[in-house]
């Protein structure tokens, strides 16, 4: 696959590209439109989701065909878990995490946009949304224990460490849910990584430490030292594992009125992974790029 898009003109790949987009869109239109109600019964009929749940989102709102706006679904979600409860999406900067930070690109807190979709954007921008500071990974979460899931992303090199929200959320007990998105995209399984760090059987991250430069929400420039993922090395296939080793009363993919969902016990998850890399020596990775011993 890599050797085909090395060969296929840019032109074509873009013409490529805007063609499935165009056939993605018609299939989309087939699907019946989801409102708000119909949405609310998915978030919680479906997905089961409740007051004072923390739950965190991966979300591709063009996806699924709503009648209801990005704003009304993000409200939707914040009512259903309620004062006590917490929301939290991924705010990547665009690109790969290398390349921003190798290219010396300055991340701010504040203003930098988020590429994981418009409902975590809109997030972001939420007047009680606190965003972790983190040049490549950054989490944003609404709720009541906001600050402290986000407060100390910072302070490890390794983007999805104990410190992290990725990692915080499991004294929660929490959701793991996908809206208009398959488990594909499922950050959280990269806490096992982190668990392991240098010891995890695959290497993961470029050997470098990258010292970014990021711009906290409060104006002041501070440092942040992080690993970058090699992506010559995130070769996984989530639905595979999933569907493979995880019970679906953990983690399943769901196909809903023709849209794709997901849902995940987020710590019963970890554990599952943990033990399944311990006792068994299986990770999401192939084995093939497993360290040398």
């Amino acid at each position: 696959m890599s050797v085909l898009k090395n060969i296929i003109p840019s032109r074509l790949k873009s013409t490529l590209k805007s063609l499935h987009k165009r056939y993605s869109h018609h299939q989309l239109s087939k699907n019946p439109k989801l409102t708000i109600e119909d949405i609310e019964k998915i978030v919680i009929d479906e997905l089961g989701i409740k007051n004072g749940d923390t739950v965190f989102i991966h979300s591709s709102v063009d996806k699924l065909n709503l009648t209801c706006s990005p704003f009304d679904l993000l409200n939707l979600l914040l009512s259903t878990v309620g004062k006590t409860g917490n929301i939290l999406f991924p705010t990547y900067p665009a690109g790969y995490s290398y390349n921003f930070v190798s290219s010396g690109k300055v991340f701010n807190q504040k203003s930098t946009p988020s590429s994981t979709g418009i409902l975590s954007e809109i997030a972001r921008r939420h007047k009680n949304a606190v965003r972790s500071l983190h040049p490549t990974k950054s989490v944003v979460a609404i709720g009541n224990n906001a600050e402290e899931l986000t407060d100390s992303h910072h302070t490890s090199p390794y983007p999805y460490d104990s410190v992290s929200p990725y990692f915080k959320i499991y004294q929660f007990k929490p959701k793991i849910i996908g809206l208009g998105i398959k488990t594909t995209y499922l950050s959280c399984v990269h806490t096992v990584d982190d668990t392991y760090k240098e010891n995890f059987p695959v290497e993961v991250y470029h050997q470098n430490v990258f010292h970014s430069e990021c711009i906290k929400s409060n104006g002041d420039k501070v440092f942040v030292d992080t690993y970058a993922h090699d992506m010559k090395k995130m070769i996984f296939d989530l639905p595979t594992y999933f569907k493979t080793y995880i019970p679906k009363h953990i983690c399943t993919d769901l196909k809903i009125s023709g849209y794709d969902f997901f849902k995940a016990d987020g710590l019963a998850l970890y554990n599952e992974m943990i033990n399944l890399y311990e006792n068994h020596n299986i990770t999401i990775y192939p084995k093939r790029i497993y360290r040398s011993k």
